[in-house]
């Protein structure tokens, strides 16, 4: 099936090869599982469409908050908010032990909801440091208890993220994800969940990078400009009455080059000699990158020397969309693991936490 399509290219292009002997997009950081709370308060709130509401979030306590030397790429933070009749638990509860631990220890019924997020901006070099998180809202729909927060939220409100701080001399950057490594080109595609990372990456990659984007939305109320340096072909897929992921996934199969498409005896020997796919803890929730996989693969390595120039895959949305592109791309199409990221950011039916 094909669907109403809107191409745009990004502005700000420059040339599509990189300085001799420079990396392709820059070496990512390595992750770490470590997050602390951050007490912040609501300072603005602003409506991108009546599906998008932008709300930022401000506080001291963000003068410790990690970035990767000022970008955020797909950054993520998880936000409580807080059950209905009851206020957020405070942040030192979180300070003794592991984050999930302590917030499973409060009362269930107080301990309100996590879900997470992507910060879509940082200011941090300001007196009062701030962020701003992208919300996506369901008009016609039911909305789950982070979206009910945010229809309802107003400046002054508190709030309180857990997220990645700094730590004096560590080169760890824990919640990002994208990770190219050499890779010159990449491809990045999502739903309506992964834009604010999507739109986060185009801004954070250098002049001389080139990308390609495939984002499917509900409708045209959420297409948008996506500010870049690179060399960034942007392409919006407006699902309509399609299935969900229906023209993503047709989208993405296009878009693979063409030797990889028809791949040799040889590779897909390679990409089945790696299954199982699945690593680390059962969960509902699709996560496979290299470096969750570094969490739960011990010596597990990233790669098997993918040339410099090789494409790099970002993908994410909902679960089981992303799985039936990852079966495509590694099992079918033979592409090595270390140069993709799969990321199931919710799963049709399940809270996700």
């Amino acid at each position: 099936m094909s669907g109403p399509r809107i191409a745009q290219d990004a502005t700000g292009r420059s040339s599509s090869a990189l300085p001799s002997g420079e990396p392709g997009m820059g070496a990512r950081r390595a992750p770490s599982a470590a997050a602390v709370p951050f007490p912040l308060t609501v300072l603005a709130v602003e409506d991108l469409g009546p599906r998008l509401r932008r709300i930022t979030l401000g506080g001291v306590s963000l003068l410790r908050f990690a970035t990767d030397d000022g970008a955020t790429w797909d950054l993520r933070v998880k936000v409580l908010v807080p059950s209905p009749g009851h206020t957020l638990p405070p942040a030192d509860v979180f300070a003794p032990k592991g984050w999930r631990q302590a917030w499973l220890g409060l009362p269930e019924n107080a301990r309100g909801h996590l879900r997470s997020y992507t910060v879509r901006e940082a200011r941090l070099e300001e007196a009062y440091p701030e962020i701003d998180i992208d919300f996506v809202l369901h008009p016609h729909g039911p909305q789950g208890p982070a979206a009910q927060w945010a229809r309802t939220a107003a400046p002054g409100d508190q709030a309180l993220v857990l997220g990645p701080a700094t730590r004096p001399g560590s080169p760890e950057q824990a919640g990002v994800e994208f990770a190219p490594g050499a890779a010159r080109h990449v491809l990045l595609a999502g739903d309506e969940t992964a834009l604010p990372a999507i739109a986060g990456i185009l801004r954070d990659l250098p002049a001389g990078a080139t990308a390609q984007a495939i984002i499917e939305v509900p409708d045209g109320h959420l297409v948008r400009g996506m500010p870049t340096g690179a060399d960034a072909a942007i392409e919006w897929l407006v699902r309509g009455t399609a299935p969900h992921g229906e023209r993503l996934t047709e989208a993405v199969r296009r878009a693979v080059p063409a030797p990889l498409r028809s791949p040799g005896p040889a590779v897909l020997n390679r990409a089945l000699a790696a299954e199982p796919l699945d690593i680390g803890p059962e969960r509902e929730l699709l996560w496979d990158t290299p470096q969750y996989r570094r969490l739960f693969s011990a010596g597990e390595p990233d790669g098997h020397g993918m040339p410099g120039d090789a494409v790099y895959v970002w993908i994410a949305g909902e679960s089981t969309m992303v799985t039936a592109l990852r079966r495509y791309l590694v099992r079918d199409c033979g592409l090595d693991r270390g140069q993709v990221a799969f990321m199931g950011y919710w799963k049709h039916g399940v809270a996700q936490h």
